[in-house]
Formats: structure tokens, sequence, C-alpha cells
């Protein structure tokens, strides 16, 4: 199921034409959006509800929008592990987990841990030079 998010603004501008008189079919085409969202936004209006977004559940982000920047811009930087981003963070005032760091970069921004190629101790040549 996809859930949508639409802005408050959108809502109170649906709201006011089906109290103008429109069809909800005619405002969801009118404003790109969905039909099921307009008549449940109608129907709250009638019985009496608020129109503006309920508190998400959940826990709220340990990192904010500026952090999210900063770890965005360590990734092109060498050695930089999640633990010592975590630890700049701290630094910084705020209290974020090594593992947040790590599930932004990898959930967000789609970033995989360094491995560093493994090389054979012995190239063909040194074989070669051993026989």
């Amino acid at each position: 199921m996809n859930v949508q998010d639409y802005g408050l603004s959108l809502r109170s501008q649906a709201l006011g034409m089906l109290k103008a008189g429109e069809t909800p079919k005619k405002v969801a085409q009118v404003l790109n959006i969905n039909i099921r969202s307009v008549q449940r936004w109608g129907r709250s209006d009638k019985l009496g509800f608020l129109i503006e977004s309920k508190p998400k559940s959940g826990r709220p982000p340990k990192i904010d929008r500026v952090w999210k920047i900063v770890i965005a811009k360590s990734l092109g930087k060498r050695r930089q592990s999640t633990r010592k981003l975590a630890l700049r963070l701290t630094r910084s005032g705020y209290d974020v987990p090594h593992t947040s760091v790590h599930r932004y970069l990898r959930k967000s921004l789609g970033a995989t841990p360094f491995k560093r190629p493994r090389r054979p101790r012995l190239t063909l040549k040194m074989k070669e030079n051993r026989i």
C-alpha cells in the first residue's frame, strides 16, 4: 500500500472545492490526487474533524537535516568510519549511535562498506622467478 502525505494547503484547497459543490472525482482530477483521499477528507470535514496531519508514530529520527548533509559529504573522504562520524556528531551535541549513521548511509544513500581488494602474496612473476 503506497501512502502519500498530502500537504495541508492541498487538503484545504480540496475541501474548499468540495464545499463549493464540486464532486470528489472532479476535485481529484483537477488537483491530481487520489479520489479516496478526497472522499476521506470530505467525510472527516462533515464529522467535524480537523484536516491537520496526525502525529506520526514511532521514534523521532536522531539525525537531523544538517547532519544528514555532513554524513553525505563525508562519503567522498577516505577513512571515515561510522564510528568516527558518530563521534563527531556526539562532540557537536548530537547523541547519535554509530548504528544510526550506518543505517542512514546504507538505506538512504546506498553506500556500501569499503573492502580492500585482496592481493595475492606471490604474484605470477614472483612464482616464475622462484622456479
